[in-house]
């Protein structure tokens, strides 16, 4: 028996099971983003100095960690498929029944309250002097198609490179299983040639610059981690951890989220993916080995679970209970500061634990039946990872 069936028989009942460290790491990615956010309403509406130090801008890599993972789960969960339309349409079927349903209820929330408030449900400060009207701008930020603003929901713009990726991902999945890790390398050394040629741009407002972002190797390096841990090398976890540790450290002290005339997508990037990378590979090989994921605690597992929901509808209820708040308590000072932290974290733990709950659960319980069967050509087969 060689190696790989060796490892893949011994370590098949964590195929089968959700990976504890892969949660964690997806509730560490979303409070990191939401703190981020608490900064920049603290700063907006408190009366005294921030209690959160501008530091808590680095959360916003955060997304930058989601990228890896979800390049990591994608390759982890489908990368041995069976090739053929089958199992190209199960795989985008799943990730559309996944991503939208939940983006429509907070997008749809936004869009409502801006009608309720302005009388169109978009908000025209964000459109400016664009070219396009309003209704095209909802249209597109509810399709998540690439388009001169930012979504309706701001933070839609994550999810239109995430589909991105998914659709292109999809069509790997049309090629014999041994040619996709090729293929996505040649996909690596096309995207890396026209960043160095100067075709990619800040933000992706049409496809051309969506295909050119430098985010997409942030998926790319997540799926690397996929093929070397589905390979079986685990050998390296704690070295590779702590390198990504120290890797981010030196990245949130690198990185300025608010410099201006600096390629934030392309710096990001350089940044903090390979650091996220390596610290994806780390807690998911010591979790292989059989080394429990001791600190992953059952709480930030749940968070994990929610991650979702917490990421699309943090900024609304962190925004909406600053402009309650502060009013009524901003003289205060620091201890208001200290109190609405506080609060606004955990209304939004809560608003994500009942949104997963009553909506984002059933709906993907409700859809999957309804998804086309696919084949494993591997051990892998029926795996389930929290990404499906």
């Amino acid at each position: 028996m060689n190696f790989i069936a060796e490892f893949r028989q011994k370590h098949i009942r964590f195929a089968l099971s959700q990976l504890k460290s892969i949660q964690a790491l997806r509730a560490i990615a979303a409070i990191s983003v939401m703190f981020a956010h608490l900064y920049g309403v603290e700063k907006n509406h408190a009366e005294v100095n921030p209690l959160l130090s501008p530091l808590a801008l680095s959360g916003m890599a955060g997304g930058d960690l989601f990228f890896v993972i979800s390049g990591f789960i994608i390759v982890w969960v489908a990368g041995d498929w069976t090739p053929g339309k089958r199992s190209s349409a199960s795989f985008l079927y799943a990730r559309v029944t996944r991503i939208y349903p939940t983006w429509w209820l907070f997008a749809g929330a936004l869009a409502l309250y801006l009608y309720v408030t302005q009388g169109v449900p978009w908000d025209p400060t964000v459109i400016g002097e664009e070219s396009l009207t309003g209704t095209e701008h909802l249209i597109k930020s509810l399709l998540l198609i690439p388009h001169e603003t930012l979504p309706v929901l701001q933070l839609g713009w994550t999810l239109i490179h995430e589909m991105y990726f998914y659709v292109v991902f999809a069509g790997l999945l049309l090629l014999p299983a041994a040619w996709r890790l090729p293929a996505m390398g040649v996909w690596t050394a096309l995207l890396i040639t026209a960043i160095f040629a100067g075709w990619s741009t800040h933000h992706a407002e049409n496809l051309t610059a969506l295909v050119f972002s430098p985010m997409t190797l942030e998926f790319l390096m997540g799926a690397a981690v996929g093929w070397v841990l589905k390979a079986g090398w685990t050998k390296y976890a704690m070295p590779a951890l702590l390198a990504g540790i120290a890797g981010t450290v030196f990245a949130i002290l690198s990185v300025d989220f608010l410099a201006e005339g600096v390629d934030l997508p392309l710096t990001r990037t350089l940044y903090f993916g390979p650091a996220a990378s390596l610290i994806v590979y780390g807690v998911v090989a010591l979790e292989l080995q059989a080394k429990a994921a001791r600190w992953a605690h059952p709480i930030l597992v749940h968070i994990g679970d929610w991650s979702y929901s917490l990421y699309l509808g943090h900024l609304i209820v962190i925004a909406g209970l600053g402009r309650l708040y502060f009013p009524v308590f901003g003289r205060y000072g620091l201890i208001a500061s200290l109190g609405y932290l506080y609060l606004a974290s955990l209304a939004e733990i809560t608003d994500a634990a009942v949104a997963y709950y009553l909506f984002e659960r059933p709906s993907i319980r409700a859809l999957r039946r309804w998804r086309p069967s696919h084949r494993s050509t591997g051990a892998s087969e029926g795996s389930r990872a929290p990404a499906e």
